[in-house]
């Protein structure tokens, strides 16, 4: 894995702390692609997305645990690959609260869907458009 510039890693979280929506790409059974804008957290290097179990992204990640994501700047581009899983319960309560202070929405308590909490561990993170493009495109 590529090192790190410590400057650019802190403007990359920098940004994914603040962004309030992030594109996620998934794939359907038969290969077709599912992209939609959601809320997301960037906690200890991981992004979480809460869903519903109902849901075509939560149905194509039963199937597939494989994600692209990107912000919606299309000037300074974050583009993150990564695999996703349910997260455990304890993780919930956590993150939760980190969803209830960046949205004022607490999943958790919301019936109008059976939410899950989804936990995406970036497996690769590309970053243009910035300050620091000479060192090439790959952050992570």
């Amino acid at each position: 894995m590529k090192r790190r510039n410590p400057a650019r890693w802190r403007a990359v979280e920098a940004r994914l702390g603040r962004e309030p929506t992030i594109w996620v790409a998934t794939v359907r059974y038969d290969g077709r692609p599912h992209l939609v804008p959601v809320w997301f957290i960037w906690l200890q290097e991981k992004i979480y997305i809460s869903t519903g179990a109902e849901t075509q992204k939560f149905l194509n990640l039963t199937v597939n645990g494989y994600v692209s994501l990107a912000l919606p700047d299309t000037a300074q581009v974050i583009v993150i690959e990564g695999e996703a899983a349910v997260a455990d319960w304890q993780t919930v309560d956590t993150v939760a609260d980190y969803f209830y202070h960046k949205y004022e929405w607490d999943f958790r308590y919301d019936d109008s869907a059976d939410w899950r909490l989804i936990e995406i561990t970036p497996k690769k993170i590309l970053s243009w458009g910035d300050d620091y493009q000479t060192e090439g495109i790959r952050v992570f």
